[in-house]
């Protein structure tokens, strides 16, 4: 049985469908229905509803991160499925913050109802990732990713505190990778610890050789300068990628770069694309 994947939420959408800042995606693989992240408003339910498929017997629920345009639907995705899986890095509960220069601080954690569904569902389902884990047969949390790339940081000026004394590393964010026979799909959430460290951990993790065949969801260099952005590309250039879907918050600057570098490799992801992985 093949392994099929849907993008339900990102920042671009397919015709018919809704599009907002955040992301979800489908995973369909050897009987288990798995959903990474769950966007921030509506357009979860709008668009699975239009695409004929249902957020109810959801095997396993995966937050890569503590944001609210990634766990924006999580309160109702856990009331409706009482029997999931739910997996997350403990550090996901935290208060954050975004602290732009010359502007109010704005919260970007989960909202209060969120982190009370989280808390009330019951523990033997919770499943608190700190480092690599096969989370089903074949499919592949990373937990924590060590920060070694000198030219990559978080994507933006996050705080614990709105005092700015307290950097959010966000230690607490996860990518997925899927094993099949002909190579590697790796799915990120935002990728908040960078793509280099990010592969640099997987690789290590599978051996360094395998081929990546998709890699699929936020970048988060929407923020980046010219040197993140040269690093970051001129390292893709050197792994083993078929086909890149950049989404949800790579930012149209690097959208455009990644385009003129990997040409009819990249395509761009929107709300409604499906793959089938054999």
């Amino acid at each position: 049985m093949p392994t099929t994947i849907t993008l339900l939420v990102d920042n671009q959408a397919e015709t018919g469908l809704k599009h907002e800042h955040g992301l979800s995606i489908l995973i369909e693989h050897r009987g288990k229905r798995i959903l990474f992240d769950n966007g921030q408003n509506d357009g979860l339910f709008y668009n699975a509803q239009k695409l004929a498929i249902r957020l109810t017997d959801i095997d396993l629920i995966i937050l890569s991160h503590g944001h609210y345009d990634h766990g924006g639907n999580l309160a109702r995705l856990l009331e409706i499925n009482p029997n999931a899986l739910f997996y997350a890095h403990p550090d996901c509960m935290q208060t954050r913050y975004s602290l732009h220069p010359n502007k109010s601080p704005r919260t970007i954690s989960l909202s209060k109802n969120t982190m009370e569904a989280i808390a009330a569902f019951p523990a033997h389902q919770k499943r608190w990732i700190s480092k690599a884990t096969e989370i089903t047969p074949g499919i592949w949390l990373t937990g924590e990713i060590p920060r070694i790339s000198e030219s990559e940081d978080t994507g933006g000026p996050f705080f614990l505190d709105k005092e700015k004394k307290q950097a959010d590393q966000l230690h607490d964010d996860m990518s997925l990778w899927i094993e099949t026979a002909a190579g590697l799909t790796v799915i990120c959430g935002c990728c908040h610890a960078g793509i280099i460290n990010t592969l640099n951990h997987i690789n290590g993790q599978t051996g360094n050789a395998r081929i990546i065949n998709n890699l699929l969801g936020g970048l988060h260099l929407v923020n980046a300068n010219q040197q993140r952005l040269k690093s970051t590309i001129d390292y893709l250039n050197k792994q083993n990628i078929e086909t890149l879907y950049p989404a949800h918050c790579t930012g149209d600057k690097a959208m455009a770069l990644l385009k003129t570098q990997f040409n009819n490799k990249l395509k761009i992801a929107k709300a409604g694309l499906q793959l089938t992985l054999r």
